[in-house]
């Protein structure tokens, strides 16, 4: 089975995966999960001014990632989908999403490269249900007859309560999708049996050696239940 993945390290131990993830980016809204299907089917191109910016492997290189035959045959010949949707924000610049990393000021010393105008002119944009919805549904079209797989966030929790925003969009996410037949793995429900500082570290935002594991495990055990 061949196995594309959009989204973050988090889930990159899916067994099988073509590492497509990591030869480009790490999306993190639905929005730069279209951009990168449609870039990768020649659909759209990205000016160079913004291709680094819109791609965490260019960003982290200081290069563009430029249009690949073989980038294409990998989407098309890929089998189910695994799509990690962990913000509800999106990063956006003369109707470009940028990847968080080259404008967010928490980060700087990934902003370097990135020029002064997109620094001043971006704009973070939270995105309605509505538009989830019909971002999942062209996700659904773009990728046609093919098995997907939803995958949420971790719900953290800090200083004794989840995050609102982070919280509100996995329990968002899990819903619509029981509703409408969609596999989706809630990692909070994967790891409930661990307490969370087991299995994430102090940022709250990516798992532990012992948590990437064992979430691991758990996604390709479902891969394997509910997909082959």
């Amino acid at each position: 089975m061949n196995i594309t993945l959009f989204g973050t390290c988090r889930i990159n131990g899916v067994t099988g995966n073509n590492n497509l993830n990591n030869l480009i980016n790490y999306t993190q809204s639905t929005k730069e999960v279209i951009q990168q299907i449609k870039f990768l089917t020649g659909e759209i191109s990205i000016p160079d001014e913004y291709n680094k910016l819109c791609f965490r492997t260019g960003l982290l290189d200081n290069k563009n990632i430029s249009f690949s035959e073989s980038y294409k045959e990998l989407f098309l010949n890929t089998d189910l989908f695994v799509v990690e949707i962990c913000s509800n924000k999106k990063y956006v610049c003369d109707g470009y999403y940028l990847h968080h990393l080259s404008v967010d000021s928490r980060f700087k010393q990934y902003n370097q490269n990135t020029p002064e105008h997109v620094l001043e002119d971006f704009e973070i944009q939270t995105q309605s249900e509505d538009e989830i919805i019909n971002d999942i549904k062209e996700i659904q079209n773009l990728i046609g007859n093919r098995d997907l797989v939803l995958v949420s966030h971790y719900n953290s929790i800090m200083n004794g309560s989840h995050m609102t925003s982070r919280n509100y969009l996995i329990n968002f996410l899990e819903n619509y999708c029981t509703e409408n037949y969609i596999l989706f793995v809630n990692p909070s429900k994967a790891l409930k049996s661990y307490p969370q500082e087991l299995v994430i570290t102090d940022d709250l935002g990516h798992y532990t050696d012992f948590g990437f594991r064992i979430f691991s495990e758990y996604l390709n055990d479902f891969i394997i239940k509910y997909v082959k």
